[in-house]
């Protein structure tokens, strides 16, 4: 299987919310495992009043003698909000987990400090969909690795000048095998325009719903109500659907008949295969534009 990294290049756009919204929309016959591994610390715990034990400290302390598939899965805890009227957390059947990070930003360096190196190829292995919320893309980061052998990168973002230049400036000094933005929010930018301009394929655009992000992270009297009107949750589950079906492993590949004739004496018999073709991003738009791309807007532009 594959993961899907989500990150951030400065400010707070949004990256757990918006990985919250996509757990919660997530298609109801697929496993879903959501990995906490911000350095500068976690929220999922406060948010939904859990404890952060079992979770990535409690990984890393397990992950010295032994990391791979079923221990990483020994440390998660169910997904608070499954079951949740107005989400797809309900599904039978389909498996809901976090692995939650810990509040301090000291502990969840050193947490993701100990499991460098082994993170990547265990998400990878792990026969479900997983969700990596990676924090900020900070020089130095100890989520660094996870996010540059992720299968996607998705880039999270507000259509703001600053916020452009420096995800461009982020973004240049990484080499992601796969790269896509999501915007939160539509103005004064679209989600082509800013991705144009710092290199990535455009994934989609979320819309600021603070009603239906608090019904969803801190639970209100009358979230079922706001979460099912929810453009949120309705442009989250398209993103979502979108994300589910790039990471859906491709049908086995049948072996070819036999030919009923000989081949042709110009091709040897034993011509190697063709190589596979890497899988495209979500949303392909073509090659990527150069890397960056200078993004200069007047001020009086950006509109609220």
């Amino acid at each position: 299987m594959a993961y899907v990294a989500f990150a951030s290049a400065k400010a707070s756009p949004g990256v757990t919310t918006t990985i919250t919204a996509l757990a919660a929309t997530w298609p109801r016959d697929r496993d879903l495992l959501v990995a906490e591994l911000d350095p500068a610390g976690g929220d999922l715990g406060v948010r939904f009043d859990v404890a952060t034990e079992p979770g990535l400290v409690t990984l890393a302390a397990a992950g010295r003698r032994q990391l791979d598939g079923p221990t990483l899965l020994g440390h998660t805890q169910p997904l608070p909000f499954a079951g949740r009227p107005g989400t797809d957390g309900d599904a039978e059947g389909a498996v809901r987990r976090v692995l939650v990070g810990p509040v301090a930003a000291d502990q969840a360096g050193a947490a993701l400090a100990a499991l460098r190196g082994g993170l990547p190829g265990v998400l990878s292995s792990l026969g479900a969909d997983v969700l990596v919320d990676c924090g900020r893309l900070d020089p130095g980061s100890a989520a660094h690795d996870v996010v540059t052998e992720a299968d996607l990168l998705v880039v999270v973002a507000r259509p703001v000048v600053a916020e452009v230049h420096h995800l461009a400036a982020r973004l240049s000094g990484l080499r992601p095998k796969a790269l896509s933005l999501l915007l939160i929010g539509d103005r004064p930018y679209s989600v082509a325009e800013v991705a144009d301009a710092v290199g990535a394929n455009p994934l989609g655009t979320l819309p600021v719903d603070d009603r239906a992000a608090a019904a969803l992270t801190v639970g209100r009297s009358d979230g079922a109500r706001i979460l099912r009107r929810s453009r949120l949750l309705r442009d989250a589950r398209a993103v979502a659907e979108g994300l589910a079906a790039w990471l859906l492993p491709p049908p086995p590949v049948r072996p070819a008949a036999a030919p009923a004739t000989r081949p042709p004496a110009n091709v040897p018999a034993d011509q190697p295969p063709r190589p596979r073709r890497r899988r495209p991003d979500p949303v392909p738009t073509g090659a990527n534009p150069p890397r960056p791309k200078h993004f200069r807007r007047e001020r009086h532009e950006e509109r609220r």
